[in-house]
């Protein structure tokens, strides 16, 4: 089986883009192939045109879009690795949402009904910079939004490894458990 892992941070040397790295390496030693897809690395735009938006009402989909989404369709699970930016994830991510996964791909409206289309197994990775708080349900804040859109579009979602407390100077022995996390989490994706 293969995942595909969609990277959101700037940053080659960041904390997201070595997480992501230590899962596909989970991934990789259980057997099963991995494709990373670094939307800042690959220049991706993630700004909604006028001209996409009208073509979307004809179902005209853009050859930079089509090929995202048969990469999308060349794996059999979709990771998101990101970090949470004032409670978003970063625009570049949400842009690739809402650019790559369209009606008539990622879903279809059938008599009043919404129907998922990507039978993909899915996960994410995401660093927070605060930790974890027991008087603010912040997982939900942050976390709920994203698991919406990946339910929407028919995704089986697996637990999402949420890292609380990743700052620049945050623990090194906290950051080490994070990574082994995600390189465990790996190991298991497709168990």
């Amino acid at each position: 089986m293969k995942a595909l892992i969609v990277t959101a941070h700037p940053r080659q040397d960041s904390f997201t883009q070595t997480l992501a790295q230590h899962f596909a390496e989970g991934v990789n030693a259980s057997g099963h192939e991995v494709e990373i897809a670094d939307l800042y690395g690959e220049g991706f735009d993630p700004v909604v045109s006028i001209q996409e938006l009208e073509g979307w009402k004809e179902g005209k989909i853009s050859p930079e879009i089509r090929a995202w989404q048969e990469r999308i369709k060349s794996n059999d699970a979709l990771v998101l690795a990101y970090p949470v930016w004032w409670s978003t994830p970063p625009a570049i991510l949400s842009g690739w949402l809402q650019r790559v996964l369209t009606q008539g791909f990622a879903f279809q409206h059938i008599a009043g009904r919404t129907e998922g289309l990507l039978k993909l197994r899915a996960q994410m990775l995401v660093n927070i910079g605060s930790g974890k708080r027991e008087d603010v349900d912040l997982a939900t804040l942050y976390l709920e939004p994203m698991l919406g859109v990946l339910t929407y579009c028919g995704m089986e979602i697996l637990p999402t490894q949420a890292n609380w407390g990743v700052y620049a100077e945050a623990d090194a022995a906290s950051l080490r458990a994070h990574l082994d996390r995600a390189f465990e989490n790996g190991v298991r994706f497709f168990a």
